[in-house]
This record gives structure tokens, C-alpha cells and sequence, in this order.
């Protein structure tokens, strides 16, 4: 096996295994504490269809009408800035799929835009 695919292979490994790690780390930090407070949600929506004599049928309605108006009380979403700043990414992440992978390859692509903007400039 090539050198540089022992290289690329090895990357790949160690990449997946941080994310794996990550990945464990995160729940067993936060898993805990999410089952907590489904519990504590769940408390509270049998505390209130108690209260208020609700049916799970109207409980489910009043909780979808609270869940669609919430991206309303955010206000809009798509002002200039964070269109400008959405459109600065875009084209922040297409520039960097462009660029070259090794040095060799900066070096030729340099000299093909040189020599392509010298033949540009002579005719």
C-alpha cells in the first residue's frame, strides 16, 4: 500500500473515531438531563389538561398553534444581513472546493493562470 494511502486512510480512521468519541461524550452528558426534562414536560402537560378539564385532542391542537407561531414571534428571518451573510458563505465554501489539494498543484495551477493571462494580454 502506497505511502500516502496508509496517510489517508489513517486521517479517515482517526476522524471517525473523534466523532465517535464526541459523539459518546455528548450523550452521556446530555441524555440525562433530556430524559429529566421529558419528564418534567410530561408532568406538566397532564398538571394542565387536569386543570383546565382539556382533552388530549385539544391539548394536541392548542400545543401545534403554540409550535407554528413560534418562527412568527422571531420576526423575519431573511433581512439583508443575514442574506449577505448566507451569500459570504456560499461562496466562501464554492471557493474552497477550488482549491488545490497539494502544493504541486498551487504551483501548476498558478502557471496555467499565468500563462493563460500573458496569451490574454498579447492578443
Amino acid at each position: 500500500m502506497k505511502r500516502q494511502n496508509v496517510r489517508t486512510l489513517s486521517l479517515i480512521v482517526c476522524t471517525f473515531t473523534y466523532l465517535l468519541v464526541g459523539a459518546a461524550v455528548f450523550d452521556a452528558l446530555e441524555s440525562d438531563h433530556e430524559m429529566r426534562e421529558e419528564e418534567k414536560l410530561k408532568a406538566e402537560e397532564i398538571r394542565i389538561k387536569g386543570k383546565y378539564n382539556i382533552s388530549s385532542e385539544d391539548y394536541r391542537q392548542l400545543e401545534l398553534v403554540i409550535l407554528q407561531s413560534e418562527p412568527h414571534r422571531a420576526g423575519v428571518q431573511w433581512k439583508f444581513a443575514g442574506s449577505f451573510y448566507f451569500a459570504i458563505t456560499v461562496r466562501a465554501g464554492r471557493a474552497a472546493a477550488r482549491l488545490p489539494a497539494s502544493r504541486e498543484e498551487s504551483g501548476e495551477a498558478a502557471e496555467r493562470a499565468a500563462q493563460g493571462w500573458v496569451r490574454g494580454a498579447e492578443g
